[in-house]
């Protein structure tokens, strides 16, 4: 990669970080520091405008980047730290060798042979950052729902169901049941299921207004089985659909799309690489079992019951599937600015029948 200025490695910690700068003439200089406010102004007063900073992917990586771009104004390229052999393989693995590695891979490498992720927009990271917060709250719930109801199995209430405590009304109704310390425990537990909900709550407002006021979002939702929650974090992670050149782009990088084993004459295809994004994908999955369910499933529920009755394929399988090409679609979607029309679609079964009907007729 052609750099002007300095190739720049930055290897990041929780607390610190390590920097490595190969000059055009080869000079190394090495440096480092504290990743706080006063460290992070003075790791942007050693580099200049036309250097190149490599950062492997993380959560700080992402406010670095903006950082950077923002006060110093010079180019920051995230690396997928999942495809970097020359990091995760290394056999002495410091800070320091780190910092020189990514410095040297800016060097030697072209930018389209590089893993980059693309940085989200502060609009991309807002919203990325409900959504986690709203999938930590919705999980913590699970968790004490589990807990509550294994409190009345322990005290011998077993005929009732996990179902039954989601429900604030039938959970005031069963509590008076349990006595003494269990009784105690069980009504501290609600206490925090109450205040849980009602943050869920507020969330699920600001997820609303969200997707009211995304035309996007709103045009996602026209699919069977996508919700308020699929599409805004459809388009909070996909970001721009146009750095796509296919929808086949997508599942890759969703985690959709099979291993491939091909040598001679051996052409094997194994589970989904799940490289991906693992909430988008868990997501997708989730509204494909809805779109299967539902009565307007359309072309999305053929395919499924196509592969899993038809030909008897696991309904896993099936339905991995069936997401990969919501996803797919999803991205056409947005991609040509239409909204989802149903269309009746032909097993091949039913077409072979039909041509068949229309040779004997003719």
């Amino acid at each position: 990669m052609e750099v002007a200025g300095n190739a720049a490695g930055l290897d990041l910690g929780k607390k610190t970080y390590e920097m490595c700068l190969i000059g055009p003439n080869g000079k190394v200089t090495r440096t480092g520091g504290k990743t706080d406010f006063e460290g992070l102004d003075n790791l942007c007063k050693k580099l200049n405008k036309d250097d190149v900073v490599a950062i492997e992917a993380c959560n700080l990586a992402f406010r670095i980047e903006r950082i950077i771009r923002n006060k110093v104004g010079c180019r920051v390229i995230i690396l997928n730290p999942g495809r970097l052999a020359i990091i995760f393989m290394s056999t002495r693995k410091t800070d320091k060798e780190d910092s020189m590695k990514l410095a040297k891979y800016l060097r030697s490498h072209d930018e389209n042979e590089m893993p980059i992720v693309t940085p989200p927009s502060d609009e991309e990271w807002a919203r990325r950052k409900l959504l986690s917060e709203y999938r930590s709250l919705k999980s913590l719930r699970t968790k004490e729902i589990n807990r509550l109801h294994a409190i009345f199995e322990h005290n011998g209430y077993t005929q009732f169901k996990r179902k039954d405590m989601c429900v604030p009304k039938n959970r005031d109704n069963i509590l008076p049941l349990l006595k003494g310390y269990e009784k105690e425990e069980a009504e501290r537990l609600v206490e925090r299921l109450i205040l849980i909900e009602k943050q869920l709550e507020l969330l699920n407002q600001k997820i609303n207004e969200e997707t009211k006021s995304d035309e996007k979002v709103q045009r996602l939702m026209t699919v069977p089985g996508v919700g308020p929650i699929t599409a805004l974090s459809y388009v909070a992670y996909i970001g721009d659909v146009n750095r796509f050149e296919n929808a086949h782009q997508v599942s890759n990088f969703i985690g959709f799309v099979p291993k491939v084993d091909r040598s001679c004459t051996i052409n094997r295809l194994g589970h989904i690489t799940k490289q991906g994004n693992p909430i988008l994908r868990s997501l997708l999955v989730q509204a494909a079992w809805s779109a299967t369910r539902s009565k307007s499933g359309g072309a999305l529920k053929d395919k499924y019951n196509y592969m899993a009755v038809t030909r008897g394929i696991g309904k896993g399988k099936s339905i991995v599937t069936v997401a990969r090409k919501m996803g797919e679609l999803l991205y056409t979607l947005l991609k040509n600015n239409q909204v989802y029309e149903p269309r009746i679609s032909i097993t091949p079964d039913a077409y072979i029948s039909k041509l068949a009907e229309e040779a004997l007729i003719s």
